[in-house]
Order: structure tokens, then C-alpha cells, then sequence
């Protein structure tokens, strides 16, 4: 219909001067509701005016749609809107940070250490802490190697001989790391075996702590039984092929 017309044109023009696109859209949104309202009061007072009517006469009461585009153009300046749109980037952008922050400096899980508390386990199993549990480090191996798995790289990058009332063992820090966050699967560590170059195999399952942060999972588990004879252990995937990842037990670094 032709006042349909008339009136989109009268919007746009109106608006134009607009420049930052959430307010000319919302001014627009507006004023058209405006236009309606008034040929719907105009129809009530009239009742046997026609809606096409109404329309145009609820148009032609808007004015000048030139005149308006100027005055609008004045009262809205586009800083304004861009510095609201900043402010609301920088806000979403500090909790997406502040939320990243806390996932990546680890999660409390039931039967695991809390982050602080890990910490704490961390330096006496590799450090110079004192163990809250019974047992003896018999010595500290310097190790360094990481190989993929898939979308992800599971690193090693502490080891230590340990003497405990239950068994000797060998604890190893490893890390998984993904590659897409959205990929995390914090249960792929529980799918790792290990094997040395005598032919022993040993599951690894049994952690001291467990860590977590936004695409990582990190443990320091212990391998029951590692005799001291074995020079190199290397672990491996139950899940999948072509994980590889070498650790050399030679390099005793304490005592």
C-alpha cells in the first residue's frame, strides 16, 4: 500500500543521520510505533475512517522527516553509543578473564587435593616440602619429554623414587593439554599404562593430587613396583594407538 511506502521512506529518512546503528534502529523502532499508535487513536476517534487513511494522517502529524534527521543527528552522538558498546566488551571481556583465571588455577575435586593444597604436596614430592603422609622420597629424577595424543600433548616434567609402608614407587607429574578447550576431556588421563625396558607393565592409577584448568588436566600419579634396575619407562594409551611417551629413569639429580 502506498502509505506503507511513504512511511518506510519517511523512517529512513528520519533516521539516517544516525550513525551508530543501535540507536538509528532503535529510534526508528520508535517512531514507527508512534505512527501506529496515532492512527490507531485517530480510527478510535473516528470510527468509520479507513486504516489507510489513519496512516497517512498519523504520518503527515510527524513533520518534516528532513527536519527531523537533523535534530536527531544533533541529539545522538555515535561516541556516545561506541563507548557503550566498548564499555560492554571490556565488562563481558574481564568476567571471561576472571573466569578463565579461576578454572585455569584448578578445580577442587571430591578425593583430590585443593590447588593450595596440591601445591603443597607438589614440593614434597619434588621440593624441599615435608610430606603430610608416611613415607621417604628415595630420590629425585630429572625428566623432560611430551609426545601428541590426537588433539592434545600429554607432557612429563617431574619424577621421583618413593618409599612408602605400602609399596616403593615412582611418582610422575603429567600434564594433557587439548588443543580445542572445547575438546577437554579430563578422563583421558585415567587411560594411560606404562611399561619399562624390562618388560614390566604397570597401570597408572592411583594420584596424590589432580589439578584441572580450562584445557588442561594435570596428576601426580604413582607407578607400584618400578624396580630399580629399570632404566626407562614408557607410557602409552588405552584408548588409542601411537602414544609414545618416553621417561628415563637414569638421571638422579637427589641424593
Amino acid at each position: 500500500m502506498r502509505y506503507i511506502m511513504e512511511t518506510y521512506t519517511w523512517l529512513s529518512v528520519a533516521t539516517s543521520g544516525i550513525r551508530f546503528g543501535p540507536d538509528r534502529e532503535a529510534v526508528r523502532a520508535e517512531l514507527q510505533q508512534h505512527i501506529e499508535d496515532k492512527a490507531v487513536s485517530l480510527m478510535r476517534s473516528f470510527p468509520d475512517m479507513e486504516e489507510r487513511e489513519a496512516g497517512e494522517r498519523a504520518l503527515n502529524s510527524m513533520g518534516d522527516a528532513w527536519a527531523l534527521k537533523q535534530e536527531l543527528a544533533r541529539v545522538h552522538s555515535p561516541w556516545l553509543g561506541y563507548l557503550w558498546r566498548f564499555t560492554q566488551v571490556l565488562v563481558w571481556g574481564t568476567l571471561a578473564a576472571v573466569l578463565i583465571l579461576i578454572l585455569d588455577s584448578g578445580l577442587d575435586m571430591a578425593g583430590y587435593r585443593r590447588p593450595q593444597e596440591a601445591w603443597a604436596v607438589g614440593r614434597a614430592l619434588y621440593g624441599d616440602g615435608v610430606p603430610d603422609w608416611e613415607g621417604e622420597r628415595l630420590a629425585l629424577l630429572q625428566v623432560d619429554g611430551e609426545a601428541r595424543l590426537g588433539r592434545s600433548v600429554l607432557s612429563v616434567s617431574r619424577a621421583a623414587r618413593w618409599r612408602e609402608p605400602e609399596r616403593d614407587c615412582i611418582y610422575l607429574r603429567l600434564r594433557i593439554t587439548w588443543d580445542r578447550p572445547w575438546e577437554t576431556n579430563q578422563m583421558s588421563i585415567n587411560f594411560l599404562w606404562a611399561e619399562d625396558d624390562l618388560g614390566n607393565t604397570y597401570e597408572i592409577n592411583s594420584a596424590r593430587t589432580l589439578q584441572e584448568g580450562w584445557n588442561w588436566c594435570q596428576r601426580d600419579l604413582a607407578l607400584e613396583g618400578v624396580p630399580p634396575e629399570a632404566k626407562e619407562l614408557r607410557i602409552h594409551s588405552k584408548l588409542r594407538d601411537g602414544l609414545d611417551l618416553a621417561v628415563a629413569l637414569t638421571r638422579e639429580v637427589f641424593p
